[in-house]
């Protein structure tokens, strides 16, 4: 029996992908472990593998096509199986492959003709999620809904936008538009991922941490660190830090999933990183069981990742605790935004010197706590802070 090749759900936030290329033709020889076809879901690029050895018998989608997580992309046909043996491809997909060839097709020379593909070049795709919504919510034309997705999809949002009747056209700035710019796949996510950390009941703490040993450590680790090739930074430190207070405060190291509270078994320390057109958030795993150089290093190889943003899935799951540093933008403080189901983030900010009256030179940095009210009160939330800041102080005892 045929193999069904199948789009996985690359985490949790993962609805559905964007078929970017075939990377194996029909009839062409594959072995277990082969990638097939390359998946753009909202935040990764990612390839879905051959499960078995075989050739690949059928595309049940072409490239360009939107489709829901789960769904049978294409068959591997076995030894001695032929097409025959592959089941019937469903009517929906015949569907959406030839709403997708009209789109590609090339306009005729002749008149009539030249009049029919404008039209079909002009049809709208809509992703079978939206398309399910739209059914719920009893919206049967398309035609005055605008897709936000690539080459113009329309997708669950838009349909929700449409349907919304909050959005008046008196509401509508009558300013002339110099130019629209459509949301990017990775921009609609960070958008709708900070919608829901807006809906979080958070609160933001800050403190001014006394780092003048801290620095003195990082100029030190200047010559330890150079035969590494690798040059340490304030920000490994407060990570490394970090990681020592989620270790002794493990209460701090949690998920907030529905009514419960899951303290995690891992610390895995997200760190968000810029990219072109937005922000991910890369994870250190298991940041508590390696040491200052290893988290430094693996800072790096991230950092190299983000430039152009050549994360894979394994890159950016499973953070349990977040931190966004703006310290070079000289930013002393701000309100981190939660990255859910996480109830913390550490964010981190300028820092400053200061002189006393004796002439003691003294640096100090700023660090601000958000966390999630729902699962945390004030009192322990500051406590947390302060054994990070006092961790960040006494860091020299981390490296003993």
């Amino acid at each position: 029996m045929p193999a069904p090749i199948i789009l996985p759900q690359w985490g949790m936030a993962m609805n559905d992908g964007q078929i970017v290329k075939w990377l194996k033709e029909t009839g062409e020889d594959i072995k277990k472990g082969d990638h097939l076809v390359e998946i753009e879901s909202s935040k990764v690029n990612a390839e879905i593998e051959a499960t078995h050895d075989g050739k690949l018998g059928r595309i049940d989608f072409k490239e360009g096509v939107i489709v829901d997580v789960g769904t049978v992309v294409g068959y591997i046909l076995f030894d001695g199986e032929t097409e025959s043996d592959l089941p019937d491809l469903p009517t929906e997909n015949s569907e959406v492959i030839e709403e997708k060839a009209q789109e590609n097709k090339p306009p005729s020379s002749s008149g009539s003709m030249n009049t029919l593909n404008q039209k079909a070049t002009t049809k709208q795709i809509i992703t079978p999620r939206a398309r399910r919504l739209a059914k719920e919510l009893g919206i049967e034309d398309f035609s005055g809904i605008s897709g936000s997705g690539p080459s113009g999809r329309v997708t669950e949002d838009d349909i929700r936008n449409f349907n919304s009747s909050s959005k008046k056209e008196s509401q509508i700035s009558k300013v002339p538009v110099r130019e629209t710019i459509p949301m990017s796949p990775l921009r609609q996510t960070i958008s709708k991922r900070m919608s829901e950390s807006a809906q979080i009941p958070s609160v933001t703490l800050n403190t001014k941490v006394d780092i003048t040993n801290t620095l003195e450590l990082q100029k030190n680790l200047v010559k330890e660190w150079r035969k590494n090739r690798i040059r340490p930074q304030f920000q490994d430190l407060v990570i490394i830090s970090l990681a020592k207070s989620l270790s002794d405060a493990p209460h701090a190291n949690a998920h907030l999933v529905d009514d419960e509270i899951r303290i995690l078994d891992e610390i895995n320390i997200g760190v968000a990183m810029a990219v072109v057109g937005g922000l991910l958030v890369p994870v250190i795993k298991k940041a508590d069981q390696k040491n200052p150089l290893e988290i430094a290093q693996e800072i790096r190889e991230l950092a190299k990742k983000s430039k152009n943003n050549s994360f894979d899935v394994d890159d950016l799951s499973g953070s349990t605790f977040s931190v966004t540093n703006l310290s070079s933008y000289n930013i002393s403080t701000f309100n981190p935004l939660l990255n859910p189901p996480e109830i913390g983030i550490l964010g981190i900010g300028s820092t400053e010197e200061s002189v006393s009256l004796s002439g003691e030179k003294k640096s100090f940095a700023n660090l601000c706590l958000t966390f999630d009210h729902r699962a945390w009160d004030g009192a322990p939330a500051a406590e947390f802070l302060k054994l990070i800041s006092n961790n960040l102080s006494n860091i020299d005892s981390i490296f003993k």
